[in-house]
């Protein structure tokens, strides 16, 4: 037999054969560890850390698997990077732990204070970058570690008693804190925070804090329970700034107390998880009903998927007529009509040659086409069916809406949930197969997380809420019909908005999040991995977005919109990048720009601009689908929201936008506050 040396002799040459048990045991080892790396799960104590802390984390068998070795190795890189921070730490494979025992914790790296903020990847050695887990490190200087009031139940005009910790979260001393106690409020948010200027009472408008140090603060009146008609849920809050109240170092909040006006007990209120506010707001009788009579007939069902269409256009409708009844219809004819918002007749057609339809037999299929008005609004198509002797046997509605529709639409929101505004829009675009994406800015990681668990939000909390808030977005925008593949996140830090856009417009001096204490967006799923919280980063993405996507039209918020800051620089931010994109030819000057509607003129600030006033019509189906898909955000008060349900006829059919007639104008206005 010959081998791996000359074909004369048939032996292997001494050189031939080190290499070939070379090659043999570096494969042996490689495909140990890629088996390894393959048959394990490496889990993290903690889906965050502080800079400066220990990442911990359990090596466990995939189930029904075996380990090649006991022994593994890692690499820790920063997410969207090639090269690791930290390479080949060594992992040892545990055993699977079951449900009667114990997860067993080792040591895998000691984060460096300086240390990035941000998502990192483990990857196991041999893997082929396959990310065994991710965790997020973040910076927070000061935790409001505990706040407890007096009491729970207060009377109008109580002093409100109240003992607050905050520490020290560094390894370096702290000086000239400012910590306020108040109603319950977020800075970024205008209404709020300009209702609870009043309250802010400081607790210490000086305090210094060694490395580490922990302290307590008391005040016997803190605040003043307030003045309320009826017994109503409260919460109060604490607030840490720097000295020159610029930046909040940490929030927190107190758990609900409740007031009551002298003398008066009721009706008492639940909490906002809750699904109704009061028991007098029950419903239980509008949705046995959902839709008039006029539109709802045993007899006649229409296909109600498509009843949003272009003006102008043709609208195909798909309908199906059976015999309800006990006894047969014979000579049976089909008529229909196209009525305008006012009643009175566009068009009219007979569907079908009469036939016969036995009792519960199978239905009678049909579709028809009507040609829209070149008016948008909204418009109804009745449907009747009569016997030989022209004796009406049943009759029912379909309600369609029609617009001017773009050939592409991009829309940008602050937070998710901000879309709500535009179901009519997105209804519109996926039923008539238009191409629509959406680009949330923040991930909302602040909007009542400490309300979801019960106490009050730090990095890990903030960071599961955001995930929490994305995965109701995708739920919310494929209830309205559109896939996961157009909704992109950029990871923004709730309320952060404002900071980025007037303080931190370098990539090199991003904006430190209150909340995930990061300045570099920490989720999964991003559309680009550990985006700095700058200004000229964010405005750089929204570019690539727009430059990818080539809209038509562009929905984003109103400059400024009222009340929350994240909503006005939405705008700034949208505007900045078209701006940039048109001067480098990248976009045409014809894009348009629709923003929302002006909810209180006399406290609207003004803008330079012109606009143009647009509604856009909504189908009673249409809007439907838009209030059910508000039942999805489970964390911002879906439930309650079921505490109001509107019925069909109750549900609003337009959306108002305007139109920003010059946004290519007027670059800079909006640069400082």
């Amino acid at each position: 037999m010959r081998g791996f040396g000359s074909q004369e002799s048939g032996v292997a040459s001494p050189r031939l054969l080190v290499r070939w048990i070379v090659a043999s045991v570096l494969g042996l080892l490689l495909a140990s560890v890629d088996a390894g790396a393959q048959a394990v799960r490496v889990v993290t104590d903690r889906p965050s850390y502080n800079a400066g802390s220990e990442v911990r984390v359990e090596v466990v068998p995939m189930p029904d698997q075996s380990v090649s070795g006991p022994h593994l190795a890692a690499s820790i890189r920063y997410a969207g990077e090639t090269q690791p921070v930290a390479s080949h730490i060594p992992l040892r494979a545990a055993a699977a732990h079951t449900s009667k025992t114990s997860a067993v914790y080792a040591p895998l790296w000691r984060i460096p204070p300086s240390a990035r903020a941000g998502r990192y990847e483990i990857d196991l050695d041999g893997a082929s970058g396959t990310d065994a887990a991710s965790f997020v490190i973040y910076r927070k200087l000061v935790q409001v570690e505990r706040i407890e009031l007096g009491k729970t139940f207060y009377t109008s005009g109580d002093p409100v008693e109240c003992a607050v910790i905050v520490k020290n979260l560094t390894a370096k001393p702290l000086k000239g804190l400012r910590v306020e106690f108040s109603d319950r409020y977020w800075p970024w948010i205008a209404g709020p925070a300009d209702q609870a200027k009043s309250s802010i009472v400081p607790l210490s408008t000086n305090l210094a804090l060694a490395s580490g140090q922990a302290r307590e603060i008391r005040s016997a009146h803190a605040g003043v329970a307030a003045v309320v008609k009826q017994p109503t849920v409260h919460q109060y809050g604490v607030v840490v700034w720097d000295h020159d109240r610029k930046n909040v170092l940490d929030i927190a909040f107190s758990k609900l107390t409740l007031i009551h006006p002298m003398g008066v007990d009721s009706p008492r209120p639940y909490p906002g998880q809750y699904a109704y506010p009061n028991l007098g707001a029950v419903h239980f009788d509008a949705y046995r009903h959902f839709y008039p009579p006029s539109l709802d007939s045993a007899a006649i069902e229409f296909d109600r998927s498509h009843t949003m269409f272009p003006a102008g256009g043709s609208a195909e409708i798909s309908l199906a007529l059976r015999n309800p009844t006990s006894k047969p219809w014979h000579g049976v004819s089909i008529g229909a009509r196209l009525l305008a918002a006012d009643g009175s007749e566009v068009a009219k057609q007979a569907l079908a040659e009469p036939a016969d339809l036995a009792p519960g037999g199978s239905p009678l299929n049909k579709s028809l086409a009507f040609k829209l008005p070149a008016a948008a609004g909204v418009y109804r198509v009745e449907v009747t069916a009569a016997d030989a002797s022209g004796n009406l046997l049943a009759a029912s509605a379909l309600e369609l809406a029609a617009n001017p529709l773009p050939k592409s639409i991009m829309v940008f929101c602050a937070h998710e949930d901000d879309e709500g505004g535009h179901a009519g829009m997105i209804r519109a675009a996926v039923e008539n197969h238009i191409p629509i994406h959406f680009v949330y800015f923040t991930s909302g990681d602040a909007g009542a997380c400490d309300r979801y668990y019960e106490h009050s939000c730090g990095p890990d909390e903030a960071l599961n809420f955001g995930a929490i808030r994305m995965d109701e977005t995708r739920a919310v925008l494929g209830h309205l019909g559109v896939p996961r593949d157009d909704i992109d996140f950029l990871g923004l830090p709730d309320g952060g908005s404002g900071k980025i856009w007037y303080d931190h417009v370098p990539e090199s001096n991003p904006y430190v999040s209150v909340l995930l204490a990061g300045d570099h967006a920490p989720y999964e799923g991003l559309y680009r991995p550990n985006l700095a919280y700058a200004r000229d980063t964010v405005v750089e993405a929204v570019k690539e977005l727009i430059r990818k996507f080539q809209p038509e039209v562009i929905i984003t918020a109103h400059p400024p919109a009222e009340g929350h800051i994240d909503h006005i620089v939405n705008n700034y931010f949208v505007v900045k990048a078209l701006q940039e994109l048109l001067r480098q030819g990248a976009v045409s000057p014809e894009v348009k720009v629709l923003v929302d509607r002006v909810y209180d003129p006399k406290t609207m600030p003004a803008t330079p601009y012109h606009y143009a006033q647009h509604d856009f019509y909504v189908s009673g189906e249409a809007a439907a689908l838009a209030q059910e898909a508000g039942w999805f955000y489970q964390s911002q008060g879906a439930t309650s929201a079921e505490g109001y349900l509107h019925d069909f006829d109750k549900l609003r059919r337009s959306e108002p936008y305007r139109e920003v007639l010059d946004w290519k104008e007027h670059e800079g206005w909006n640069d400082k506050p």
